[in-house]
């Protein structure tokens, strides 16, 4: 499975990140995706990839611009930027 991964990334010039892991690696990227699996895509067919990129779209602008994360006290990655900006 791990060399048909690293192939299909090949073959579309996706280039794999080559960061020294530790603790916390990818922890923002991981909470991000976990929230998207439970608040989009779990248990949803998807019946084209039109309706799929649509509702990502969707689910990124409310992600960023509404949805509260307790992280940044519990205002939406926007508000947090422009209070601290």
């Amino acid at each position: 499975m791990g060399a048909a991964f690293c192939a299909l990334l090949v073959r579309h010039h996706v280039l794999q990140s080559a960061s020294v892991r530790g603790p916390g690696d990818n922890a923002h990227a991981e909470s991000f995706f976990h929230s998207l699996k439970a608040e989009l895509t779990r248990g949803v067919v998807f019946t084209s990839e039109h309706a799929l990129r649509t509702a990502l779209t969707q689910y990124i602008r409310y992600y960023n611009a509404r949805r509260r994360h307790s992280a940044l006290g519990y205002t939406s990655p926007i508000a947090f930027e422009h209070r601290v900006a």
